[in-house]
């Protein structure tokens, strides 16, 4: 039987996402094993767990999209085992099939003139499957998709990166390295461990110049949308980072373009202290008896000392 997209059911966290198109991917690390002397193998042996991955396109609809909460989340909380760090897991459904151990892996966005917003995701998850495929037959809701005709653009950078008239188009993405930690004989990770996570952003403006100093210039920039019809902001996404590099191109019946991109591989805001609570000292079981008697009060060690 061949089914229709239409019928194909994607949800993450039990979120429901409207996506444009989705493929999962099961892959196993198996090698092949050999005896001396031979050149050709017939057997094979599991070098390490299930890798699989979940990627899939979807438009933004405002209220804080869903998936971008993971890039704040993930990898910054302990586990249970106060030792690992996975933060927020992600549980995910195609068509009936679950999974119930993914991470975020990747997460784009391009904003190009009068287009709607489309953002790219890639999660990756360390189990096999469960359940099994089902269509469904359910009406969507309807919602309103966000579009870059809609949108503003601020620039809170440093002076020397120069003025920004005119913002033409832009480019989002967050990666992450995710890495699964096994124990001997165990085919599904004890813990997750995450490496290096990055945020970059591209604009392009329509004033060139060529200020580009030897260790960059700090840049701040971030991108706001909003519903049509109005202009209270939906969705925004920021980068603060140091600008690495600056592009112009310019073609043959075509503008003179500017591009600049900056990154950053602290993604979260810095944290800010707001006060200091004490808290009391604690006493333990025979700590105050002791204390009465190594203490002497001030104008008897006076007196004694006359």
């Amino acid at each position: 039987m061949i089914f229709a997209a239409k019928n194909i059911k994607l949800s993450l966290n039990e979120v429901d996402i409207l996506a444009t198109q989705c493929s999962l991917d099961l892959a196993t690390s198996i090698d092949p094993r050999y005896d001396a002397g031979e050149r050709h193998s017939r057997n094979y042996f599991a070098s390490n767990g299930m890798g699989s991955t979940l990627s899939f396109s979807h438009y933004l609809t405002g209220d804080l999209d869903k998936i971008k909460t993971f890039i704040g989340g993930q990898g910054e909380l302990r586990g249970s085992d106060d030792r690992s760090n996975e933060g927020s897991i992600i549980t995910g459904s195609f068509g009936g099939l679950t999974f119930t151990s993914g991470y975020l892996t990747s997460y784009t966005l391009q904003f190009s003139p009068n287009s709607p917003v489309v953002a790219n995701s890639t999660v990756v998850f360390f189990d096999d499957l469960d359940g099994g495929f089902t269509q469904t037959e359910e009406e969507i809701p309807k919602e309103q998709i966000l579009n870059c005709k809609n949108i503003t653009f601020e620039n809170t950078s440093a002076v020397k990166i120069g003025e920004i008239n005119d913002f033409l188009e832009a480019t989002y993405s967050y990666t992450s390295e995710i890495n699964p930690v096994y124990s001997a004989g165990r085919t599904v990770p004890d813990r997750i461990y995450f490496g290096k996570k990055s945020v970059a952003m591209g604009i392009q403006v329509d004033n060139p110049t060529g200020h580009m100093p030897y260790n960059g210039i700090e840049g701040n920039f971030k991108i706001n949308l909003s519903k049509h019809g109005s202009s209270t902001n939906v969705e925004n996404f920021t980068c603060f980072g140091t600008l690495q590099s600056r592009a112009m191109r310019a073609n043959v019946g075509s503008k003179v373009s500017h591009q600049l991109a900056i990154i950053t591989h602290n993604h979260t805001q810095t944290t800010n202290v707001l006060g200091i609570k004490s808290t009391a000292r604690p006493v333990f079981p025979g700590a105050e008896e002791d204390y009465h008697t190594d203490t002497v009060p001030l104008n008897r060690l006076q007196s004694q000392q006359e």
